[in-house]
């Protein structure tokens, strides 16, 4: 049994402790212990957790100094600001780390975990459900030699409204810095970070070597009065050749769960969350179909991989820094290529009521337009929108670069 102890029990962090319930019914691993700062908002399930034998500490500091010994992983189910810290504490305290997604905010931090992995002999593991999904790695495996070649172009769409509750959830929802960090807080970097990761896993992984990011280009925009985007368009190239256009909003009145389109050397591949299957469409008529996992069943998978991991049945996390990597420098040059976010006039909005929604006349067709066209969403001639340029990440080591975009984001 892998004895796990996370930082905290609330918020998304309940789901983890959910799921490593459902691990400890099957004899797999066990919540051993937990952070919990203000254990008088969680008192009932404070009492649960310590008769079922968890040991619960005010601080991530007394967890590893007490840890030592008996504790496997340390999971990091926090707010962005918080994984690097945490994980650089872990990792150098002898600890192998789960965090949550995305894994930082920026390549700076993303670079120093990667320091610290190497010289602690410790891994860091990234919780992007969908990679450790059997799906994922059905796809991957039909990808390359697998008989539909390399993926040409790689393009995503969610659309899912979010309403006033979302924004005040916590501190930093639709911040751009948080504790003295930038976290870039918006779609892309944080709700549906998982569907650009598996964009790029797919359009990095399907010419053997995983090829790097070339240059991103991408709108970003805002129609709720945040700091930072609730809607975007991102366009990412990599080296061979192959692009990934990432679309979505927050500021929608309808909802479409996410979606994903695969152009292949020899096919197609489209693929649903809320969908029972991914189907691949060969260039020679054929097809294959693959159901996706339940969701219940589909939210326990990185703690049930990575404790995998550390009882040695598996060699390393399916998804670390290098995987989790690509997206945070994705985001990074996103801000650069936009320069900064861009408001939407409120003569294009409207307010819906009770929930406080903030949507952008006609943005589900936008969205969905560009989504099957491949456009970005300033060619589709809105009049809200802004065309940019590329972006090259080659050099790129940290974020900001421009002084530029520093000043068009008030900091």
């Amino acid at each position: 049994m892998i004895d796990y102890g996370i930082v905290g029990i609330g918020g998304f962090a309940a789901t983890w402790v959910r799921c490593l319930a459902q691990l400890e019914r099957e004899g797999i691993a066990r919540l051993a212990a937990a952070v919990v700062r203000r254990p008088e908002r969680y008192q009932a399930q404070v009492a649960q957790l310590q008769a079922a034998g968890c040991s619960i500490y005010a601080s991530l500091e007394a967890m590893l100094a007490d840890g030592q010994g008996s504790l496997d992983v340390i999971g990091v189910p926090t707010g962005i600001a918080y994984h690097e810290p945490m994980a650089v504490s872990a990792m150098e305290a002898g600890f192998d780390v789960l965090v949550e997604k995305p894994l930082a905010g920026t390549v700076q931090e993303v670079q120093h975990l990667h320091e610290v992995e190497q010289r602690t002999g410790r891994w860091c593991a990234v919780g992007y459900q969908w990679l450790y999904s059997p799906t994922t790695r059905w796809i991957a495996s039909r990808l390359g030699d697998g008989g539909l070649g390399a993926v040409r172009e790689a393009r995503t769409m969610i659309v899912w409204p979010r309403d006033s509750a979302y924004y005040s959830r916590n501190a930093w929802a639709g911040a751009l810095r948080h504790n003295n960090r930038w976290i870039l807080d918006g779609p892309a970097t944080n709700a549906t970070a998982h569907y650009v990761t598996q964009a790029l896993y797919y359009a990095r992984a399907s010419q053997g070597t995983p090829r790097p990011i070339e240059s991103v280009r991408a709108e970003l925009y805002r129609a709720r009065d945040i700091a930072s985007y609730d809607t975007s368009c991102i366009e990412v190239r990599l080296a061979g050749g192959a692009r990934v256009l990432h679309v979505v909003s927050h500021a929608v009145a309808e909802q479409h769960d996410p979606v994903i389109h695969l152009e292949c050397e020899h096919g197609t591949v489209d693929w649903a969350a809320d969908g029972d299957v991914a189907a691949i469409r060969y260039a020679d008529g054929r097809e294959e179909r693959f159901a996706n996992p339940a969701f219940d069943d589909l939210q326990t998978l990185p703690l049930r991989q990575t404790a995998r991991v550390a009882a040695g049945d598996e060699p390393f996390p399916t998804c670390g820094l290098s995987e989790a990597g690509s997206h945070v420098l994705a985001i990074n040059l996103a801000f650069e290529s936009s320069q900064g976010v861009h408001t939407i006039p409120s003569d294009g909005t409207r307010i819906l009521e009770p929930s406080g929604i903030v949507a952008v006349r006609e943005m589900e067709g936008a969205l969905a337009e560009a989504y099957a066209s491949g456009a970005m969403l300033s060619d589709l001639g809105l009049p809200w929108t802004r065309s940019t340029e590329p972006v090259s990440a080659a050099g790129y080591d940290r974020f900001p670069r421009s002084p530029a975009l520093l000043r068009a984001l008030g900091c």
